[in-house]
């Protein structure tokens, strides 16, 4: 028979290596809302649990580690159990991934990280009303001297996953000695919507006026593109000038904060364009003016918003 194993294979027996280690020394880190509570029904077992909850029955060492269990054992009707589960928060008007990063991982430093794990970009503020997922947290200690890339292979079936682990934990070495700790981010284990809690009223009203603002934008950009054009300027702003651009994508934020500032430096109203052009500059930090579209005039104003002058 041959021994080459399947990266699925080499991820299983990693994992069965390590799992009686991780069941006696990881635990949950702290962490808000980072759990649902499931009372016990007959025939449930932690297998079947985590097939419901994260559709793996693999999964079942979190709940181990959530409610700890050194060992599988038979459920009893009626018990509790701790559901680990990564959050969804709501963005609200000026929050930023270090912030956020902050608030719910406990680290500023790993606002970059929460933003890759959400498929974005790490800068500038984040559009209110946007629903962003936060992992939960496992602490694994080291039963024994660890790479940690033999940890990233266990929790995330990929070694390369290494560095994430070791800039998420600012470890400058790729091994743990016995003892020694490594908080790892679940991000890639999300429980079913129907066992979520329901969203707040203050979270969904965020939410209902992204969308609203997001569906406007899409209406009013190519109107005042076109009143622009024709240097309708009055008509540019009565389209822009509904639209929050705190709930906008940072990209459209800054086409159409731009475009509406610019309005503003034509109409003599100054201190509004520099008002509007900070705002873009707040959600969207990398823009910049063309000087083929914009005249010196306003690239002057851009400017004192806090603009940096255009290379030479």
């Amino acid at each position: 028979m041959s021994s080459h194993r399947t990266p699925a294979a080499a991820r299983l027996a990693v994992l069965a290596a390590l799992v009686l280690a991780v069941l006696a020394v990881a635990r949950p880190a702290a962490a808000s809302r980072d759990h649902v509570v499931h009372k016990v029904k007959e025939g449930d077992s932690l297998a079947l649990l985590a097939a419901e909850y994260y559709g793996d029955r693999n999964h079942a060492v979190f709940i181990m580690v959530a409610n700890k269990l050194l060992h599988p054992r038979p459920l009893k009707k009626g018990e509790r159990l701790r559901i680990p589960v990564s959050r969804d928060v709501t963005v609200a008007v000026g929050d930023t991934w270090d912030g956020l990063a902050q608030a719910h991982l406990g680290d500023k430093r790993r606002g970059r990280y929460l933003a890759e794990f959400n498929g974005a970009r790490a800068e500038g503020t984040l559009p209110a009303g946007l629903v962003i997922s936060v992992p939960f947290h496992v602490t694994h200690t080291a039963a024994a001297d660890e790479s940690v890339a033999s940890i990233a292979l266990a929790y995330f079936g990929d070694a390369a996953s290494a560095a994430m682990l070791r800039g998420y934990n600012f470890l400058g070495r790729d091994t743990l000695a016995r003892g020694e700790t490594l908080v790892i981010p679940i991000h890639h284990v999300k429980v079913r919507d129907s066992a979520m809690p329901p969203v707040d009223a203050e979270s969904r009203a965020r939410t209902d006026k992204r969308r609203t603002m997001m569906e406007a934008a899409s209406r009013a950009q190519p109107r005042a593109v076109a009143a622009w054009r024709r240097a309708d300027y009055a008509e540019v702003k009565r389209e822009l000038i509904q639209l929050d651009l705190d709930f906008l994508d940072g990209d459209r934020a800054a086409v159409i904060g731009t475009l509406l500032g610019a309005a503003y430096v034509a109409l003599g109203d100054e201190d509004s364009a520099i008002a509007t052009f900070r705002r873009v500059l707040e959600r969207a930090p990398g823009t910049t003016l063309s000087p083929y579209r914009y005249s010196p005039r306003i690239q002057a104003v851009w400017q004192k918003a806090g603009a940096a002058a255009p290379a030479p």
